[in-house]
C-alpha cells in the first residue's frame, strides 16, 4: 500500500504507506494549465488512477509514474479557500466540496458538473445546528471498484470536529450526502490551523489527515468512530496539499 501526496512545489510523493515518513520516490507535476495549482488528489477506484483539482477549477489525470497531468474537460467555479476531493466508490463521481459551503458532484470523465447540491450545513437535530460549518477535508469508505455502500466524511475546520455528510452507512432513516447536511461524529482534539488533505484506505479503513498545527504540517490518524486525530508523522519541509491511498 502506498500514499501519494501533493506538495505546495508541485511534487507528486509516493510513501510508504505503513511507514508514512518514507518517501520511496517523487516526480515532478507537468502539464498544468498556465499559472494553475493543484489543491486536491484521489484515486479513482474503477480504474485505479490518479485525479486532481487545480485551484483553477481545472480536473487533471495524474500519471503516477512521470508526474505527466492531463486536463479532463474545461474548468468548473470553486468558491472557498479550502477543499475537499474524494471518488464516491459507488457512483463513480468525484465529491467537491469547499470552506465556504459548496458542495458539488463532478464526473470524471469529461470534468462536467454532475450534480450542484445542497449547500454544507449541520442538520437541524445536530449539537452543532445553527454553527458555520468550513469543511476542507472529504473522504468516503470503502474505497474500492464495485463498492455498494460507502459514508462521506468531511473534517470542519472552523470547530476541529469529524462529520458524516449525510448520515453513515446503516443509519436509518437514511440522508443523502447531496443534502449537504452534516452529523457531528467528535472532535479531533486538536487545535489545527488547515487540512490538507485527507483520505481512507480502501483496504485497511485506515484514515490519514494532513494537518497544520501552528503552522507545522503532520500527519494525523483520524478515529472515524470517535473523531480523535493523533499525529502520527512531522513533515518537515514539505506542505501537502493533497493525498490518497493507492496500491
Amino acid at each position: 500500500m502506498n500514499l501519494f501526496v501533493l506538495t505546495t512545489g508541485g511534487t507528486l510523493e509516493r510513501r510508504n504507506g505503513a511507514i508514512l515518513v518514507l518517501v520511496k520516490a517523487k516526480v515532478k507535476v507537468t502539464g498544468l494549465a498556465k499559472g494553475d495549482r493543484l489543491i486536491g488528489l484521489d484515486r479513482r477506484p474503477a480504474n485505479g488512477m490518479l485525479y486532481a483539482l487545480g485551484a483553477a477549477g481545472q480536473l487533471y489525470t495524474v500519471d503516477a509514474g512521470t508526474g505527466k497531468a492531463m486536463a479532463v474537460g474545461t474548468p468548473i467555479a470553486l468558491n472557498g479557500r479550502a477543499i475537499g476531493f474524494d471518488f464516491n466508490p459507488t457512483m463513480d463521481r468525484i465529491r467537491v466540496v469547499t470552506s465556504s459551503g459548496q458542495n458539488l458532484r463532478l464526473n470524471p470523465d469529461n470534468g462536467a458538473v454532475a450534480g450542484t447540491d445542497g449547500a454544507l450545513a449541520y442538520a437541524p437535530t445536530d449539537r452543532n445546528a445553527g454553527k458555520r460549518p468550513a469543511v476542507s477535508a472529504a473522504g468516503y469508505t470503502n474505497s474500492a471498484a464495485g463498492a455498494t455502500a460507502t459514508t462521506l466524511y468531511d473534517i470542519d475546520t472552523a470547530r476541529d470536529v469529524l462529520v458524516t455528510q449525510g448520515t453513515a452507512q446503516g443509519v436509518t432513516p437514511a440522508v443523502s450526502p447531496n443534502t449537504g447536511q452534516l452529523f457531528s461524529v467528535g472532535r479531533l482534539g486538536l487545535n489545527v490551523d488547515a487540512v490538507n488533505g485527507f483520505d481512507i484506505s480502501g483496504s485497511s479503513g485506515r484514515a490519514v489527515a494532513s494537518v497544520s498545527i501552528r503552522g507545522v504540517q503532520f500527519l494525523a490518524r483520524v478515529d472515524l468512530k470517535t473523531g480523535k486525530a493523533t499525529p502520527i508523522a512531522p513533515l518537515g519541509r514539505s506542505t501537502i496539499v493533497g493525498l490518497t491511498f493507492a496500491g
